[in-house]
C-alpha cells in the first residue's frame, strides 16, 4: 500500500508494509535542516499491523543528546527526521496478543514506556556478551531513522508514534487505572537519564564506606545521587555550575556540593580530597558531557578507584590524561557507559516510584510541542533542569 506522509506542510510518498493509512490526524516537529527551526508536519496515521503499537504521546523529554542531533553532531542521524527518544504515551491502537516485557497483554488506554533502542538479539554482543545496547544492528527512536524509514512516526516530538513488534514495552498503568487527575509526565525522566544511570550502577561496585564524586548535576547526576544513596555510599559529592540543578542534587541526598562556577580546578581538587579523607573518590562519575570534565575527574579518583564516563554523547576530541600518574600508578579502573537496556529502564522506574516528588521537581519546563525550538534552545543554554514537550 502507499500513501502520503505530510499534508500541506509535507507530501513525501510513504510505503507501508501490509498496512492501511487513515486520514491525516497526527503531527510532528521535523528536523529538515540541521541547526534550523523544526518544521510542523502533518502525517497520515497508520493502522498497526500484527505486533505494532500506535501510541498517543502525552510527553516527550528533551535530552542533551537531542541538541547534538539537531545540530548535526550525531553521525547516526538521517534527514528529514523526528527527534525524541524519551517518550511516554497511551496506547491508541493495538492488536490482540501484543504483550509488554512482563507478558501483560496491552490494550487501548494503557500507559506505557518503551526501550528507545531496538536490538537484533542475534549478534555476538546480544547473544554472547549479553549487552543488547551494544548490538551491532541496534537502531534508536529519535536518532537513527528518517520519516521515510519504517516505522515512519519514529520519534517522540510528535502526537503519535508507531512502535515496531520488536520494541520492548513496559506497561506502567492498565487503562482502568489511569487517572485523569494524576500527573504522569515526570515518568519521562526514567526513559533516558534514569536508564543510562541505572546501567552505570549495574557495572560498578559501591561499598558502604565509599566516597562517590559526580561531575554534572543534570538529570543523569540527580539520578546518580539517588542510586549512590541507595547503594549506601558514605559521601556523595556533586560538582556543577547550575544552582537549580545543584539544589536538586542536595535534596536528592548529596552530602557535599562544589560550585564549579565559584572555584578553580585546584580548589575543586582540594575540596574533593578534604571531603574524602584525603583519598579521593572511590567512584567518580563523568555525567557532564565534556572532555574537560574527564581530564579533571580522573585526578579526583582514588587508588583502586573507578572512573566511569556516561555523559559524553558525541565525539568531543582527544582527552589529555597522564596515564601513568592518574591511571596505572593508582590502579584505576576506567569504564565507558554508552546507554542502557530495558532492564535498566525498569530499574529507573523503581527508583522513580520511590522518589516521585523529588523527580517531579526535575521537570522545570513544560512546553507545547509546537514550541520545540524554544525547548532545544533552553537545553543548549542549560537554562532548564529538564524540559518536556506536551503535544
Amino acid at each position: 500500500m502507499s500513501g502520503k506522509i505530510g499534508g500541506e506542510n509535507g507530501g513525501q510518498d510513504l510505503k507501508r508494509k501490509n498496512g492501511v493509512l487513515a486520514e491525516p490526524n497526527a503531527y510532528a516537529m521535523v528536523v529538515e535542516e540541521f541547526g534550523k527551526p523544526l518544521c510542523y508536519r502533518e502525517f497520515k496515521l497508520p493502522q498497526p499491523q500484527n505486533g505494532e503499537v500506535l501510541v498517543k504521546i502525552i510527553a516527550s523529554g528533551i535530552c542533551g543528546s537531542d541538541v547534538h542531533v539537531w545540530k548535526g553532531e550525531d553521525m547516526r542521524s538521517r534527514l528529514p527526521m523526528i527527534l525524541g527518544h524519551e517518550g511516554l504515551g497511551i496506547v491508541d491502537q493495538v492488536n490482540t496478543g501484543r504483550m509488554d516485557i512482563f507478558q501483560n497483554e496491552l490494550a487501548e488506554g494503557d500507559l506505557i514506556l518503551w526501550n528507545r533502542g531496538v536490538s537484533c538479539k542475534a549478534c555476538y554482543q546480544c547473544l554472547i556478551k549479553r549487552k543488547t545496547y551494544n548490538c551491532t544492528s541496534r537502531w534508536t527512536y529519535g536518532f537513527s531513522k528518517s520519516i521515510n524509514d519504517y516505522p515512519y512516526l519514529n520519534g517522540s516530538y510528535s502526537s503519535h508514534m508507531l512502535l515496531t513488534p520488536e520494541t520492548e514495552i513496559i506497561r506502567i498503568r492498565k487503562a482502568e487505572e489511569v487517572k485523569p487527575e494524576e500527573d504522569y509526565i515526570p515518568y519521562v525522566s526514567a526513559c533516558c537519564a534514569g536508564t543510562t544511570t541505572a546501567c552505570v550502577f549495574e557495572q560498578i561496585r559501591i561499598d558502604q564506606a565509599d566516597h562517590v564524586v559526580i561531575q554534572g548535576p543534570g538529570p543523569l547526576g540527580i539520578y546518580a545521587v539517588l542510586f549512590a544513596k541507595e547503594a549506601g555510599a558514605q559521601n556523595i559529592i556533586v560538582i556543577g555550575g547550575t544552582k537549580e540543578r545543584l539544589d536538586l542534587c542536595r535534596k536528592a541526598g548529596a552530602t557535599h556540593i562544589i560550585d564549579r562556577s565559584q572555584t578553580t580546578e585546584e580548589e575543586r581538587l582540594r575540596q574533593v580530597m578534604a571531603f574524602t579523607d584525603g583519598r579521593g573518590g572511590d567512584v567518580v562519575l563523568e555525567l557532564a558531557g565534556t572532555k574537560e570534565a574527564v581530564e579533571e575527574g580522573i585526578k579526583f579518583t582514588s587508588v583502586n578507584g573507578t572512573y566511569a564516563s556516561a555523559g559524553i554523547a558525541v565525539d568531543v576530541g582527544d582527552v589529555k590524561i597522564n596515564w601513568f600518574r592518574d591511571v596505572v600508578r593508582k590502579n584505576v579502573t576506567v569504564k565507558g557507559v554508552w546507554v542502557g537496556d530495558v532492564k535498566n529502564t525498569y530499574q529507573a522506574l523503581k527508583i522513580y516510584e520511590k522518589h516521585k516528588e523529588l523527580l517531579a521537581e526535575m521537570i522545570s519546563h513544560r512546553i507545547p510541542l509546537k514550541e520545540a525550538d524554544q525547548a532545544l534552545q533552553l537545553m543548549e543554554e542549560k537554562k532548564t533542569v529538564k524540559a518536556v514537550l506536551i503535544p
